[in-house]
C-alpha cells in the first residue's frame, strides 16, 4: 500500500467538525468521506462500493455508517461490509495539536490491488453476487490482471461443483473468454462477468465433488484402459487414469484424443459431451495446460453418464442402418477440396426419413466430401431449419421442443470439425471414430427437425445482414449475445455458443447463412422461463400420457 500526504492544509478541523458528524472532503482531487466518532477521525472513499452513491448522505449510528440508498453498514474504522456484498477503501487520518485534520490517501500498488481484489471476487462468486464480482472484474483489469486468470476464478469455483460434471455453465464461460478481442478497455469486462456469473448462478452452495486419487501404475495409464472405464461408467476409475496421465506429464496433443475416443463411442447427450470436449481443451489452450488436472477430471462425469442416444427408439433405425458400413474404407478415401453437395446430402437431413442421412453421408464420403464436406452441409440445412422455424413451436407445451433443440445441429457439427482438426488421425481407429461423428453429427442435423414433421414448414424468414463482411457480421453476433439479450442462463450459454460457433463456422467457408440463422434466433420470440411448460408434462406423465418423440 503506498500512502502519500499529498494536502500541506488540513482538510478541518475538529473545531468546526463535531463527534457524530461527516462531511465530505476532496484530497487531490479525490472525495474522501470524513467520520468523526467516538474512537476518533476516520476516512473513507465517499462512494459506497456498491453503486457509487455518496456515504455523506447515510446515517452514521455509532461505529456504524448506513449508505442510504441500498442499506450497505460500514465499520468507520477500518471500512469492513458489515452488512452488504464489500469493504470500502479507508484513507489515514493525522490530526495536528491545533486541531487540523489531515487525510493520506491511501493509494494500493497493482500488485496488492490483485491480491485483495481477487480475494474479493472469489467471495462474489461464491455468493453469486454478480455486482461485486463486476465491479472487482473492472479493478482487477484496470490492474493489468489478464483476462484468463479471471475466468480462471469462475472455473476453480465451478469445475469441482457440477454433480454431474461440469456443463453449460463453463463452456459458456470458455467462448466468453474467447471473445475477450471483441472489446477494449474497461469493456472487457463483459465477457468475462458473463462467463463468471453463469458459473455463479448455476453452482451456488453446491458441495465440492472429491476426485480419486491418480493412478501411478504406468502399464494401466492407457488410452484404451481410460476408454474401458468410460464404456463401463466407472467414473472412479476413468478419473484416476486421467489425472494420472496428467501427473506424469501428458500434454494436450497427448490427451486430446483419449476425448475424441470417448464421446465418438455413443451419440451422447444431444452432442453436449463432444462440444464439451473441445471447450474444455480451448479453455486449457487459453488459460495454462497447468490447470488441467482441475478441468479435465470433472468434466468425464458428463460423458459417462451422458444418455447414449444411439441406444434410444428414435435411434436405432439409424444405427441398424450405419451398421452396414465400412468405416475403415471410408477413411481410406481421400478428401476432395473441390466436392460439393448435390443436393442429396441437404434433402436427407431436412428430410422426414431418418435412415435416408446414412446413405447420404456414405455416398458424400466415397465421392471426396471428407469429414469437413460433410459438417459443411450439416451447418447449411441446420441453418437452412432455423431460418424457416415457426416461433409458434416454441410456446407448445405438448411438443418439448424449441430454439435450443434447433441450435445444438450447429455447435455439434462444429465441435465435430474441432475433433477432426485437433486430433491425429495418422491412427485409423482414431480415423474410424472421426467418420462416426460425422455420421452423428448428420444424424443430429437431421433430428432438429422433429418438430416439423407434426406441425408444418415455415416460411423461410427473412433476415438483414448486420454487415457485408462476414467476419464483421460474425463479430457483431458475438457481441450480441452478451448483451442480456436473453433472461435465461440456459438461453443466453446457447446464444454465447452458437454465435461463437456460427461466427467461426461462416468465416470459414466466407459465407452468411449460418450467419443469418443465428440472427434470427438471438432476435426471435423465445420460450425462456420453463415452469408452465414443466407443469403441463407433469400433469400429463401423471395421468398417464407418453412423451412425444418424433
Amino acid at each position: 500500500m503506498n500512502a502519500t500526504d499529498l494536502e500541506t492544509e488540513p482538510v478541518t478541523r475538529l473545531s468546526d467538525f463535531p463527534e457524530g458528524s461527516m462531511k465530505m472532503v476532496k484530497v487531490d482531487g479525490q472525495r474522501v468521506c470524513l467520520v468523526r466518532t467516538a474512537s476518533g477521525v476516520h476516512a473513507l472513499d465517499h462512494a459506497c462500493p456498491h453503486e457509487g452513491y455518496g456515504l455523506t448522505q447515510g446515517v452514521l449510528d455509532g461505529e456504524t455508517l448506513t449508505c442510504a440508498w441500498h442499506n450497505w453498514k460500514f465499520r468507520v474504522s477500518d471500512g469492513a461490509c458489515v452488512l452488504g456484498e464489500e469493504n470500502v477503501q479507508t484513507h489515514g487520518v493525522t490530526v495536528d495539536d491545533e486541531g487540523g485534520v489531515r487525510v493520506t490517501l491511501n493509494r494500493p500498488d497493482p500488485a496488492e490491488v490483485r491480491v485483495r481484489v481477487t480475494e474479493s471476487l472469489r467471495r462474489g462468486i461464491e455468493r453469486d453476487y454478480v455486482g461485486q464480482v463486476s465491479r472487482d472484474v473492472v479493478r482487477l483489469l484496470r490492474a493489468d490482471e489478464h483476462p484468463g486468470e479471471l475466468i480462471w476464478q469462475g472455473i476453480a469455483h465451478g469445475a469441482p461443483r457440477g454433480e454431474f460434471g461440469w456443463g453449460h455453465s463453463i463452456a459458456s464461460a470458455t467462448d466468453c473468454l474467447s471473445m475477450i478481442d471483441l472489446y477494449d478497455g474497461d469493456q472487457r469486462a463483459l465477457p468475462i462477468v458473463q462467463g463468471i456469473a453463469g458459473i455463479a448462478e448455476t453452482q451456488r452452495y453446491r458441495p465440492v465433488q472429491v476426485l480419486p486419487d491418480p493412478a501411478t501404475d504406468p502399464r494401466t495409464i492407457t488410452a484404451p484402459a481410460f476408454r474401458a472405464a468410460v464404456e463401463a461408467e466407472a467414473l472412479g476409475e476413468a478419473q484416476s487414469l486421467l489425472r494420472g496421465a496428467i501427473h506424469r506429464g501428458d500434454t494436450a496433443d497427448d490427451l486430446r484424443p483419449w476425448f475424441t475416443q470417448i464421446v465418438s463411442d455413443h451419440h451422447l447427450s444431444y452432442g453436449h459431451a463432444a462440444i464439451y470436449g473441445q471447450k474444455a481443451f480451448e479453455l486449457l489452450d487459453m488459460i495454462g495446460w497447468e490447470r488441467a488436472d482441475t478441468v479435465l477430471p470433472h468434466l468425464v462425469p458428463t460423458i459417462v453418464y451422458g444418455t447414449r442416444e444411439d441406444g434410444l427408439p428414435y435411434m436405432r433405425p439409424f444405427m441398424k442402418a450405419m451398421a452396414d458400413v465400412d468405416l475403415g474404407s471410408l477413411t481410406r478415401v481421400e478428401a476432395d477440396p473441390g466436392w460439393s453437395d448435390d443436393g442429396r446430402l441437404e434433402a436427407a437431413i431436412l428430410g422426414r426419413d431418418r435412415v435416408a442421412p446414412v446413405a447420404a453421408v456414405t455416398t458424400a464420403l466415397r465421392e471426396g466430401a471428407g469429414v469437413d464436406g460433410v459438417l459443411d452441409v450439416v451447418v447449411d440445412a441446420v441453418s437452412e431449419r432455423m431460418l424457416r422455424y415457426d416461433f409458434d413451436g416454441e410456446f407448445d407445451f405438448d411438443d418439448d421442443f424449441g430454439w435450443l433443440d434447433i441450435t445444438h445441429g450447429i455447435t455439434y457439427a462444429h465441435a465435430i470439425r474441432w475433433h477432426h482438426h485437433h486430433v491425429d488421425r495418422a491412427d485409423p481407429s482414431l480415423s474410424e471414430d472421426l467418420v462416426r461423428l460425422a455420421y452423428f453429427s448428420a444424424f443430429l442435423g437431421y433430428w432438429t427437425g422433429r418438430h416439423e414433421w407434426h406441425t408444418h414448414v415455415g416460411d423461410r424468414h427473412d433476415v438483414a445482414p448486420l454487415s457485408t463482411d462476414v467476419g464483421t457480421y460474425g463479430d457483431e453476433l458475438q457481441r450480441q449475445s452478451q448483451t442480456d439479450g436473453t433472461t435465461a442462463f440456459i438461453v443466453h450459454a446457447h446464444a454465447v455458443k452458437t454465435s461463437r460457433a456460427a461466427a467461426l463456422e461462416a468465416r470459414r467457408r466466407d459465407t452468411a447463412l449460418p450467419l443469418d440463422a443465428v440472427s434470427l434466433f438471438l432476435n426471435a420470440p423465445k420460450l425462456e422461463r420453463f415452469v408452465a411448460a414443466t407443469v403441463h408434462r407433469s400433469i400429463d406423465f401423471l395421468a398417464g400420457r407418453a412423451p412425444r418423440d418424433t
